[in-house]
């Protein structure tokens, strides 16, 4: 990887290193020094705001869970197919992007989505280009999270299949990450399509996530601008062609203009005029038993963990079944470190060897450390890291890398919750994991997991427009 340009500049620019606090931007002229991270006064809007006038479809609030064991779902194993209409286009939008719980907070109500977001900033907008959906007419629609509701932004696209298009807001993570808040645009994307994909998949629905495609096209198709909003992911409802072509100028909804340019030079070093073949499905893989609580209900469960039970321990199958169903057809390496699986000694794994480990011991004040004084790092039953040596990435397989990690999180999470734990993502210093790892410096890490024994319980995601109120739990830190 070129770390002189791009993604690759971006990266070295915005990586964590001890001596300099997080939130503290790098002593170079590219990097932004004028914006105050976690300014209440240019807190940026939750969502998008479109003009008064155009056409709303509500979605029907009663959702039609397919009644799939969570478990079964993470495994791979295929489900029956169920009618693609308003009812099941809006079931699969709100378990990945519906408001689920709010909370007021400096005055403010927060609105927290179904997938979980870094820092809650959720960056993340959702559009449904619809083809043939039962109570949906064809278009380009953008989901509203708030009203439960499809906005229709532009005619029906050219293409054979309903598709969704994830698109990054910037600023909405930048306001408190800054240019590192390129990175967490794909870890939450990662998070968001897992729970797309998932919840498509109990229906039946065959999902296919594409990542190659012209960026351009796809921008004009959702009235993305392409510097405050770009296109991260596409993910298809069934096998054909994607709805992709736009037939004629998209609304485009209202964004405070606040460039990192930085950001916006990494991702158009990636972008492409092509599109690719879809990311394979991955084969199943054996599960537990197919009983347990719905997938639905354990979206509606899992919640970012700020607190862990540093004294409880997990079975051996709770670490190796979610990892397996969380790697189904990704081949980003990952590493485990061990602080209280039930028959695996602690210390440091390199996945699947859980039997040949790296290195052995008590890393718990090492992981801490690392995790940038973050406690559950330490008070996790393991943590799970995604890394790539950093020869062969470029600007477009950057980007896949990093989405890839947010996959394997939010389907760990997903994971952990199926089986009685709890998770939750996990930032890092850059220049410590590669002595952590034992592998040599020029590794790009992408993501931590913490999974554990939950020290409480979130309250379960409201229905649609029926959020539950929560509220702040602290994590803990040390200096």
């Amino acid at each position: 990887m070129d770390f002189d340009s791009g993604a690759g500049l971006l990266h070295r620019l915005t990586s964590y290193k001890p001596g300099r606090d997080w939130d503290a931007p790098a002593d170079d002229p590219r990097v932004r020094h004028d914006l105050t991270p976690n300014d209440l006064g240019t807190i940026p809007p939750q969502v998008k705001i479109y003009p008064d006038g155009l056409p709303v479809t509500p979605l029907p609030r009663d959702l039609p869970d397919p009644g799939v064991p969570a478990t079964a779902v993470l495994s791979g194993r295929p489900q029956p197919a169920q009618p693609l209409d308003a009812a099941q286009l809006g079931r699969v939008l709100f378990l990945g992007a519906g408001v689920v719980r709010t909370m007021v907070r400096n005055e403010r109500t927060m609105l927290f989505r179904a997938a979980g977001s870094a820092g809650a900033r959720f960056p993340l907008e959702v559009y449904a280009v619809t083809r043939g959906v039962a109570g949906v007419e064809d278009g380009v629609h953008w989901y509203d999270p708030v009203a439960h509701a499809l906005v229709r932004i532009a005619p029906a696209a050219g293409g054979d299949t309903t598709t969704l298009v994830v698109t990054g807001v910037p600023w909405r993570t930048g306001w408190r990450y800054a240019e590192r808040g390129f990175r967490h645009l794909y870890w939450d994307a990662g998070t968001l399509i897992a729970q797309l994909d998932a919840a498509a998949a109990s229906a039946g629905l065959g999902p296919r996530l594409r990542t190659v495609f012209p960026d351009a096209q796809i921008a004009e198709l959702v009235g993305a601008d392409g510097t405050h909003e770009f296109p991260l992911a596409v993910l298809t409802l069934g096998d054909g062609e994607p709805a992709v072509t736009p037939t004629g100028p998209a609304a485009t909804g209202a964004l405070p203009e606040v460039e990192f340019p930085l950001a916006t030079t990494a991702q158009r070093a990636g972008d492409g005029t092509v599109s690719g073949d879809p990311w394979p499905v991955g084969a199943e893989v054996p599960g537990p038993a197919a009983d347990g609580d719905t997938l639905d209900q354990v979206i509606r469960k899992r919640g970012s963990q700020r607190r862990m039970d540093r004294t409880k321990t997990v079975p051996r199958e709770a670490l190796e079944w979610p990892m397996a169903a969380a790697l189904r057809g990704i081949e980003i390496p990952h590493w485990v470190a061990v602080h209280g699986v039930d028959g695996v000694e602690p210390g440091l794994y390199r996945w699947p060897g859980l039997d040949e480990p790296i290195t052995t011991g008590d890393l718990r004040a090492e992981l801490e450390r690392v995790a940038v004084g973050q406690s559950l790092a330490a008070e996790a039953t393991y943590v799970v890291i995604a890394a790539v040596p950093a020869d062969g990435v470029d600007d477009r397989s950057y980007r896949d890398a990093q989405l890839a990690a947010g996959i394997v999180e939010g389907r760990l999470h997903l994971a952990a919750y199926a089986v009685g734990a709890s998770a939750t993502g996990m930032t890092f210093l850059d220049s410590e994991v590669p002595a952590l790892l034992h592998e040599p410096e020029g590794l790009l890490t992408l993501l931590f997991t913490c999974v554990g024994v939950a020290e409480y319980k979130s309250r379960p995601g409201g229905a649609p427009g029926e959020p539950v109120e929560v509220g702040r739990v602290v994590p803990r830190f040390v200096d």
